[in-house]
């Protein structure tokens, strides 16, 4: 029975990866990649026109830098998205003096996996749910995200300058399934599969659009003339796009290894390392296009008041979705990620749990918000919103606290809210989560 359970476990790991390394035609696709851009292209357009010497390929390459660091944010937020703990169960410590053990009745963390394994020949099978509701990035509201960009001609010294605002609505609803097998008594392997339903809708309005064209004849013959040197673009108007998707997610398959606190000790580490499948639609916000891998250490303190601690590092290779249009792409973020907290018992059935967790993403497509300012006088403005392309090493970092509860023996039910503490990055309203969870013996 064993076996079979294993080689059931490996086999949730081999679903199919999802690749598409083509073009992204964001005028013809309903991915919900394309959405940001399909606004950004109607902005591009209306601004180079029909332009002499600028081929659509340039719209469409403004259009894709405009969405970059939108998409690139997701991509890896995909990456880090908070995984319920994989340990139900209880430890037999020995007091002082005594060789009758005593059980440590402390549910652990909810968002930080605790060292101690399952137990040889047991099943950890759970269940949960998380909403996130997604308000800002970098800093920047997504209720009033403006961005802008100038471009110069070297043939003819034109330069175009364009910018919009947009409201960006993105919601995920995330639910998880985990499955835990105990090989031997210090040796764990795990699946996990999420579902994932992703709704994004974009407003894009107060367009602007500028042709600085320092060579036609009006311009050359009295430039200090306001408006000698300028052509504008009557404007779209108001541009909406939305769409929805669901499906598989990445699924991971990870295995952990105890390295100190066997039953007795109140200390215990533990290392593991999880594998990441691309195995979820990138071009709809499934999954982040890019396979990856995350090596960790935990550390655990048993007691009433427990501590507890966690460090890894996440590697992810290249992502369809940091270059639509360009194979084989781009290096998807990843970096340095830590949590530590403390799980209290109430009572014998009842543990509270809070943690700071936080995650480095390393060079990271990103964009500041400014003003460029208009070659000569232009009305009715001399200045334009512009986004300025960068990438960014940054960590967010978030607060969690819940509880967990066990209403019978090897059943665990439990709640958190998830918040981020700093303005980096895509940040999220705050996040429940509700799980389920139970621990058996598989039948030999």
């Amino acid at each position: 029975m064993k076996a079979k359970a294993l080689l059931l476990f490996i086999s949730f790991a081999c679903a199919p990866a999802v690749y598409s390394f083509g073009q992204v035609n964001c005028q013809a696709s309903t991915k919900l990649v394309c959405q940001l851009p399909i606004s950004a292209l109607t902005l591009a357009t209306n601004t180079i026109g029909n332009a002499p010497g600028v081929s659509s390929i340039t719209a469409i390459g403004i259009a894709d830098n405009i969405a970059l660091p939108i998409n690139a944010s997701i991509a890896a937020q995909l990456t880090q998205l908070p995984i319920p703990s994989a340990t139900v169960g209880v430890v037999s410590l020995n007091k002082k003096g005594s060789e009758v053990g005593v059980p440590f009745e402390n549910l652990g963390p909810i968002l930080t996996d605790r060292p101690d394994t399952v137990g040889q020949g047991h099943i950890f099978m759970g269940f949960s749910y998380q909403h996130f509701n997604f308000n800002a990035l970098d800093g920047v509201k997504f209720a009033s995200l403006p961005v802008g960009f100038t471009y110069t001609l070297p043939s003819t010294g034109q330069t175009f300058y364009g910018a919009e605002v947009n409201n960006i609505g993105f919601k995920l609803d995330q639910y998880v399934g985990m499955a835990t097998f105990g090989i031997t008594k210090k040796t764990d392997i795990s699946v996990i599969v999420p579902i994932n339903s992703v709704s994004v809708a974009v407003s894009t309005s107060n367009f602007q659009a500028y042709l600085y064209s320092p060579t036609s004849s009006n311009c050359v013959a009295n430039p200090a003339v306001t408006g000698n040197c300028y052509g504008t673009f009557s404007s779209p108007g108001t541009v909406t796009t939305a769409g929805t998707a669901s499906g598989l997610g990445d699924v991971s398959v990870g295995v952990k290894q105890l390295l100190l606190g066997g039953a007795g000790s109140r200390g215990a580490m533990a290392t593991g390392l999880t594998i990441r499948f691309p195995s979820g639609e990138a071009l709809s916000y499934l999954g982040s296009g890019a396979w990856g891998g995350n090596v960790y250490g935990l550390f655990e303190y048993r007691a009433r008041l427990a501590p507890h601690f966690k460090v890894a590092y996440q590697w992810n290779g290249n992502s369809q979705i940091m270059d639509l249009q360009n194979a084989p792409h781009l290096q998807l973020p990843g970096g340095l990620q830590y949590a530590g907290g403390v799980d209290y018992k109430l009572a014998r059935p009842l543990t509270v749990s809070v943690d700071v967790l936080g995650s480095q993403s390393v060079n990271t497509p990103s964009f500041t918000v400014g003003t460029a300012t208009l070659l000569g006088t232009a009305p009715p403005v001399a200045t334009i919103n512009n986004t300025t392309l960068l990438n960014n090493t940054y960590t967010s970092a978030n607060f969690s606290g819940g509880l967990k509860w066990s209403p019978a023996p090897h059943l665990l039910l439990y709640g958190n809210v998830t918040m981020q503490i700093n303005n980096v990055g895509l940040r999220s309203d705050p996040v429940p989560l509700f799980g389920i969870a139970y621990n058996f013996k598989a039948a030999k």
